[in-house]
């Protein structure tokens, strides 16, 4: 399987700018350049609606890895993610997302697909609003610990 390999991302002038490579493609180069693709989301979302997608739909899918000696911004948001997949809750939504992918691989009808289909879109959706609810408050006592240093 793929993955993108982060070692920084930055927000200049509404731009997203990365330094990241494929895990498969060598010798491994890290250099900065914007990247469209996650622009084009940060200028539809905004930062913070950005931030929770990309914990959402990157680094809880395993689509990207956050390096070892990364930036602050990709710290902080791979800190989020970490805490994520210790919380009880959220792996119970993501259980609940796997057996409704589980349902769709073994339905037998349409219906039973239309079903499965239905139920792992419930489920995504109830994971991105708790991905956004444990963010949320996760930036909060972030920055309360930041204004008392």
């Amino acid at each position: 399987m793929s993955r993108e390999l982060f070692k920084s991302m930055t927000y200049k002038d509404d731009k997203v700018y990365t330094r990241q490579c494929s895990n498969n493609v060598y010798p491994k180069d890290y250099y900065s350049e914007e990247n469209t693709g996650l622009t084009k989301i940060y200028n539809k979302l905004g930062q913070v609606d950005f931030e929770k997608w990309f914990i959402t739909n990157g680094l809880m899918t395993g689509n990207i890895e956050v390096l070892s000696g990364s930036n602050k911004i990709l710290r902080r948001l791979n800190y989020v993610a970490n805490f994520l997949w210790e919380d009880k809750g959220f792996r119970e939504l993501k259980d609940n997302e796997d057996k409704a992918f589980m349902k769709s691989l073994s339905a037998k009808t349409e219906s039973d697909k239309e079903l499965a289909n239905k139920e792992s879109i419930i489920a995504k959706e109830d994971i991105t609003k708790y991905v956004s609810s444990f963010y949320d408050t996760y930036n909060s006592k972030y920055r309360d610990t930041e204004r008392e240093r």
